[in-house]
């Protein structure tokens, strides 16, 4: 939860409080929804400057 990127540690606070009510299927699957929807943002690398600028400039 100390993660430097507050999406993934909000998510994984959602994820722990999730896992206490394990009778609650929907509350899961939807923390373990956000949770790894948060990683994947979190550890996508980012385009260089050079890629962002040509994304733009064709599009």
């Amino acid at each position: 939860m100390r993660y430097p990127d507050p999406a993934v540690a909000a998510a994984t606070e959602q994820m722990l409080n999730a896992c206490g009510n394990v009778e609650n299927a929907a509350s899961l699957e939807a923390a373990l929804e956000a949770f790894g929807q948060a990683v994947r943002a979190a550890t996508t690398p980012r385009l260089s400057w050079w890629a962002r600028r040509r994304a733009v400039q064709a599009g």
